[in-house]
């Protein structure tokens, strides 16, 4: 069931403009589906849920609980209420299920047979991107993150060219934060195979060091390639690194006097008047802030304003369903918009609005540490294990730079590799009151 949804989920948004096949009601269908198969597996096993149990999965039950209670004050959307309960609860089923799942080493062939269903999906996807006309323009993406889960088991199990076509789906892909993610993973993998006798010390340097060098040398191959191959769309993920974008062939709209040349073989114009350039008017200049962080700094903007609305929001959020407006001046489009959301793209932002600013904190913390912790300790493990590991570790800068609760790979494979890897990080004592509850 995962593997036929992972597969389809590589596909639909793309084939969505070449199809009508309504992909959002369609993945909404199949997350349901799945959300209901981990809840009747929980019960199923739910003797054995209070081991499963750690501080990072209270948190997640903890940002439910207070963001479901503000957000019955704070007259929220219902559908936005029920939308934002659903993805939370999705993350916590599978963050489980993966705490449950790793009591047992991981079974490579499983891991294997996903990595070419996400491999797959994102070759039909790729082929789908460069044949749409418009697709190309520098703002589409068909969301590559999955293939982390491809390249990190085929650098783990030495199947070359299942990292090269997983990188090069990732670069096509055109999502800044996965191709920095790649770029980590590599030196991941770098640094584990120069590695002699473990030393995580050594091993955080030699990541420092790689990751940048990684990604620029990858920046500059594709630059080449794209331009002997008069293909811009290769290189569109590493142009839009650039606050300065030359994406859309536009400009900032300043224009400066006296500087218009003259045509070849002319005599230059002597009058001021004549030296001044006739254009249309200017249009309004972008931060580049704005561009470069794709209007996610206006977020953390929302968070501000909420704190200065007073002590209670700002500790327990706007609760479930709750919107923010966002105003900037577009990137591509230079003119003011303006309109509400409810769902950021930051994690810690979109939990600080729906559940406070302390629980945010605390989840990046324990992600955060979480993942440290397995870097530390990822020598102690081979094969499949190892490739959730790199996966888990890579995919960290998507996931707090695009939140995507209802990604199941992403919590199935931290759960378990957190479990086999961190057997301290749990809750014993709520596990026997948990045990006591079931009798």
């Amino acid at each position: 069931m995962l593997i036929g949804y992972v597969l389809i989920f590589c596909v639909a948004y793309t084939l969505d403009y070449r199809l009508p096949i309504d992909s959002v009601r369609m993945l909404t269908f199949l997350r349901c589906v799945l959300l209901f198969a981990a809840c009747c597996y929980l019960i199923a096993l739910r003797r054995k849920l209070a081991a499963c149990l750690d501080p990072f999965a209270a948190c997640i039950l903890a940002i439910i609980v207070v963001g479901a209670v503000s957000g019955l004050f704070g007259g929220a959307d219902r559908f936005a209420y029920l939308r934002h309960a659903f993805q939370y609860s999705f993350l916590l089923a599978f963050y489980l299920v993966g705490r449950e799942i790793g009591t047992r080493p991981i079974r490579e062939p499983a891991v294997k047979f996903l990595s070419i269903a996400i491999l797959t999906g994102y070759a039909i996807a790729a082929v789908t991107f460069a044949l749409t006309p418009g697709l190309q323009s520098g703002s589409y993406s068909y969301q590559p993150n999955l293939a982390l889960l491809a390249v990190s088991y085929g650098a783990s199990a030495g199947r070359w060219i299942m990292v090269a076509l997983g990188s090069l789906l990732i670069i096509i892909g055109n999502k800044r934060a996965v191709y920095l993610a790649l770029a980590l993973l590599l030196a991941i993998a770098l640094a584990l195979r120069l590695e002699r006798k473990p030393s995580w010390q050594l091993r955080t340097v030699v990541v420092a060091m790689a990751a940048p060098a990684i990604g620029f040398v990858l920046a500059f191959i594709v630059l080449q390639v794209s331009m002997l191959l008069g293909a811009p769309t290769a290189s569109s993920v590493v142009a839009r690194f650039n606050v300065e974008s030359t994406l859309y062939g536009d400009t900032e709209g300043t224009e400066v006097p006296g500087t218009a040349r003259a045509p070849e073989g002319s005599q230059a114009p002597t009058s001021a008047n004549s030296m001044r350039k006739e254009s249309s008017p200017q249009k309004p200049k972008v931060d580049p802030i704005v561009r470069f962080t794709s209007a996610r700094n206006i977020e953390f903007e929302a968070v501000w304003e909420m704190a200065r609305q007073g002590p209670a929001e700002a500790v327990f959020g706007r609760g479930l369903g709750s919107q923010f407006t966002m105003k900037y001046i577009s990137p591509t489009e230079h003119k003011l918009l303006q309109y509400d959301r409810d769902q950021a793209d930051v994690a810690p932002v979109h939990i600080a609005l729906t559940s406070g600013i302390p629980l945010a904190a605390v989840f990046t913390a324990l992600y955060c540490g979480m993942l440290l912790m397995i870097f530390v300790r990822i020598d102690q493990v081979e094969g499949a294990d190892r490739a959730l590991a790199m996966f888990s570790i890579s995919i960290a800068l998507d996931v707090m730079l695009g939140f995507n609760p209802t990604n199941p790979l992403c919590w199935l494979a931290l759960g378990a590799i957190s479990r086999r890897l961190l057997p301290e990080f749990s809750l014993a004592p709520a596990g026997w009151l948990w045990r006591r509850s079931i009798g």
